[in-house]
């Protein structure tokens, strides 16, 4: 798959993180940031920020924290650290900004919208609702503990699991991301991977996993929504996939928390809406943005 390279690629030094940073577009246009989510990176909007370039934008996709080429982490309060992160980015960037988020990307638009709303124009978020109660009343706590101090264990002693090849890696991520095309695998595992003695090891952190789950809780996303002021714009796909899980009613008690929102369904698409429709998201958007303003 060839998917233009971003025009610009640096890296940000926020005091007490450096992110990189790959951007498209005019540096005097109105910035848009848009936020990966969970193990991916800023290459996953390769296919996307040109659209938002086109639209006028000068659009910056950071690697998060603990992600890609980005510093790495020093604890388990990710959430949180990840979102000031994204503030301080904001503030370099010329806020207010445009926030376009994934999955976990999205929740993290959404705090920074509610905690900072003078960096927040307004957000688009794509699949990040979050996932259903069921997930966190069917955790067994020993088991997640366990999990998590082994993941702590790997980030300490760099004892990452190696794979032979890059192609293992992307039979591995093709597995887990069903409806994702594969060359689109390909090309987010070739830039979520480096090569180490023996083999390839993938870039995010895995002390990215400690202590996870946590934030997430449903009561921590009313809490985080009900802050939320500024225009909103969510879509979810209208096929099953994996990391979907919300029912349409657990989707709905979502969207009563925000004060100010739309939601659009999009079909043929799954939990990675703007790979799979790109087209769709992006009229999708810049009808959202005719409305609410750039």
């Amino acid at each position: 798959m060839d998917l233009p390279s971003p025009d610009r690629a640096g890296f940000v030094d926020l005091g007490r993180m450096r992110l990189r940073v790959w951007e498209w577009g005019d540096e005097a246009a109105p910035p848009v940031v848009c936020i990966h989510g969970a193990y991916d990176h800023g290459r996953m909007w390769d296919g996307f920020a040109p659209h938002l370039v086109e639209l006028g934008y000068r659009v910056l996709a950071p690697d998060l924290r603990g992600h890609g080429d980005s510093g790495r982490l020093s604890s388990g309060h990710t959430f949180a650290a990840t979102a000031l992160d994204l503030a301080l980015l904001i503030r370099e960037a010329g806020s207010p900004a445009g926030l376009v988020g994934h999955s976990f990307g999205g929740g993290e638009a959404l705090m920074v919208a509610g905690v900072w709303p003078e960096l927040v124009r307004w957000v688009v978020d794509l699949d990040g609702l979050g996932p259903p109660a069921s997930a966190f009343e069917q955790l067994d706590l020993v088991e997640g503990v366990h999990r998590g101090l082994a993941a702590a264990e790997r980030a300490t002693t760099g004892r990452a699991r190696v794979y032979e090849t890059v192609e293992e890696m992307v039979d591995r991520r093709a597995a887990i991301n069903t409806r994702l095309p594969r060359p689109w695998v390909e090309h987010l595992v070739r830039h979520g991977s480096r090569q180490v003695e023996g083999g390839w090891v993938w870039k995010a952190d895995p002390l990215f996993s400690v202590g996870l789950p946590s934030p997430f809780g449903p009561g921590f996303i009313e809490a985080e929504h009900a802050l939320v002021e500024r225009p909103v714009l969510v879509l979810t796909g209208g096929e099953h996939d994996t990391w979907s899980d919300l029912s349409p009613a657990e989707v709905e008690e979502r969207l009563a928390y925000l004060a100010d929102v739309r939601h659009e369904v999009v079909a043929g698409a799954g939990h990675y809406v703007h790979v799979e429709q790109p087209a769709v998201v992006v009229e999708a958007l810049r009808r959202f943005v005719a409305e609410v303003g750039p």
